[in-house]
């Protein structure tokens, strides 16, 4: 196809789509709204199974969140890392690892706190000890391993050792007594500190 080919093609589907998007029937923006609801039901019905699996398999809520959410969320993402390190062109493969983190740290969490904040519930950025910690080594980590701009197999296999290390924690952490609780994953428009 060619970068021409694929700068065309992305040009008319880019068109296409905003002219699409432009002239929608006040029938068609009536039926968004309508469904809106629905919509934000199947969210709840989704947090809620999730909540369910978790305790029904013992499976604390910092390790969904932490471990197994990020995993499948960004499959994509991971599986094309993966290749451009398989075709040895090791910066890009960095580059989409690094991004991910990088714009989900300063981008998607301030976001979701700022529209918690509009929608009354209860959401900070107030982490525990433990998570804190959990951030400060994997920033040093990466810092630390991707400062020479050199890799080997070796710190691939320690990458892989810290990060089953950092999920095994996950797994067994429990706060210390008198720490306040944060809010289940489930939007409860009360925090009870208790």
């Amino acid at each position: 196809l060619g970068v021409a080919g694929s700068i065309l093609w992305l040009a008319i589907i880019t068109v296409v789509i905003g002219l699409l998007s432009e002239y929608t029937s006040p029938v068609q923006t009536r039926r968004c709204e309508e469904q809106l609801p629905t919509a934000l039901a199947v969210l709840r019905y989704m947090v809620d199974a999730l909540e369910d699996a978790a305790e029904g398999w013992g499976v604390p809520n910092l390790f969904l969140g932490a471990i197994i959410i990020p995993i499948v969320g960004n499959a994509a993402e991971h599986a094309a890392a993966i290749i451009f390190a398989v075709k040895n062109k090791m910066e890009l493969a960095v580059g989409i690892a690094v991004g991910s983190s990088i714009q989900i740290a300063i981008f998607c969490v301030p976001l979701l706190v700022v529209t918690a904040w509009a929608l009354g519930i209860e959401l900070s950025l107030n982490f525990q000890p433990f998570e804190t910690g959990v951030l400060l080594v994997t920033v040093m980590l990466v810092g630390f391993t991707i400062l020479n701009g050199e890799s080997s197999w070796l710190i691939g296999a320690m990458l892989i050792v810290a990060y089953c290390s950092l999920a095994a924690a996950f797994f067994v952490h429990k706060d210390p007594p008198g720490l306040p609780r944060p809010p289940s994953l489930s939007p409860s428009y009360t925090y009870d500190s208790r």
